[in-house]
């Protein structure tokens, strides 16, 4: 039972930060504030060759995720990320059903523009940041994990485009992702390769549509000392629309996995809002 149980938060736990744009803060002490909630309703995964398939006894995934991030400017030219996940995730099949609540793994970025080509349009820059093990991540195969056990680190590289006059922009980003041995459990889940492309467009000022190809490519894991055949994967492409009300701009998109290796393989409903808080 750990697998499907671990593929319920797999699909989850592995989204990149909530793009913010390409361009850093612009003053020390900016903050912009974006919360995010997920929700996943499967009974489809991608197996360990990537295949879709049912879960087994007819199982099924019922997986919600609010992640907030809060993006502080410490200098016109670097911010600090911070995201917190908050996880409510179900999965049940023939034999039970198993539900778990809770805070999972946090993490923080710091993100450096290093130059600004262009008379600024073309922005790049570079982010270094880790992942704590903050979340429960029990070893007993009868618990849903709300973390995974580990510590990550990673780095980024990041290009960014504004087509001004038009009201059109795109990013690149390409990282590297180094996750450590969780100790208690025997696992070395192996590093991965991550990568993200968006283009957005804003038909009117408060009007704003974007969409998101983002991924990564993992190492094989080593479980028990034994480097096994299973890895994570995934690739998706995401349609986002928002709405500026005020101070805040809500938003809603969809999420398509379009292959991927030990993950679920439902479509994800995004719904969303951020502000500037000050």
């Amino acid at each position: 039972m750990r697998l499907p149980m671990s593929l319920a938060l797999a699909g989850l736990l592995a989204l990149p930060v909530t793009t913010a744009a390409q361009w850093t803060q612009g003053a020390a002490g900016k903050l912009w504030v974006k919360s995010v909630l997920f929700v996943q309703k499967t009974d489809e995964r991608f197996t360990v060759i990537g295949n879709r398939q049912p879960y087994f006894t007819n199982g099924e995934a019922d997986s919600k995720a609010v992640f907030t991030e809060f993006i502080l400017g410490l200098h016109p030219n670097v911010d600090l990320w911070i995201q917190v996940p908050y996880f409510d995730l179900t999965f049940r099949d023939d034999v039970q059903t198993l539900t778990k609540t809770g805070v999972g793994d946090v993490r923080a970025w710091l993100r450096w523009n290093i130059t600004r080509l262009n008379g600024g349009s073309t922005p790049i820059s570079i982010r270094a940041g880790a992942k704590a093990p903050i979340g429960e991540s029990s070893i007993d195969a009868q618990l849903i994990p709300l973390g995974e056990g580990q510590w990550d680190f990673e780095g980024f590289a990041e290009v960014g485009h504004s087509f001004w006059p038009a009201p059109v922009y795109a990013i690149l980003w390409l990282g590297y992702r180094l996750r450590l041995e969780n100790k208690e459990q025997f696992n070395d889940p192996g590093n991965e390769f991550v990568f993200l492309g968006e283009a957005g467009v804003n038909p009117t000022p408060g009007t704003f549509l974007k969409a998101t190809f983002d991924g990564f490519r993992g190492e094989r894991i080593r479980r028990d000392g034994i480097l096994t055949s299973s890895r994570r994967r995934i690739a998706t492409l995401q349609f986002t629309g928002a709405l500026r009300t005020g101070p805040l701009w809500p938003e809603f998109g969809v999420r398509v996995p379009l292959s991927g290796q030990e993950f679920p393989a439902g479509v994800q409903f995004v719904f969303g809002a951020s502000a500037q808080i000050r």
